[in-house]
């Protein structure tokens, strides 16, 4: 598969998720010399570097900001495999996955409508009667 190609099939797989603002040449760029394609994402808190070759595509995402008192950023590995649609959604799902921040509050106690002796519910507030 030539690079050109490559660059086409990420660029229609980006066009279902990507946001207005997203555009094709601030997140992608063919390197030639190495024979590849580099696809960026950028969150608040994460970048997802993308690299794609004729018969692979993996993922790796980096924290953008450093841990208090560390002067490096962290990163992980992410789903990779071959060049496919297969692939491309594992990816998807394990950026997803490092974007997920630990719930502090059970949904179920936010839900949560029994009184307490006092009158007042889990989530604060008080019921009367």
């Amino acid at each position: 598969m030539e690079l050109k190609e490559i660059k086409d099939q990420l660029m229609k797989w980006v066009d279902g998720i990507k946001y207005a603002g997203y555009k094709e040449k601030d997140c992608i760029y063919v390197d030639e010399k190495n024979e590849k394609v580099h696809l960026m994402f950028y969150t608040n808190d994460h970048s997802y570097s993308i690299i794609a070759k004729s018969s692979y595509l993996g993922c790796i995402g980096s924290s953008r900001k450093s841990r208090t008192g560390e002067n490096w950023t962290r990163g992980n590995d992410l789903p990779d495999g071959l060049f496919c649609y297969e692939t491309w959604i594992k990816i998807l799902k394990g950026i997803i996955g490092y974007e997920l921040v630990k719930i502090q509050r059970s949904l179920s106690l936010r839900y949560q409508k029994e009184k307490r002796e006092d009158g007042i519910r889990e989530d604060g507030i008080r019921e009367e009667g």
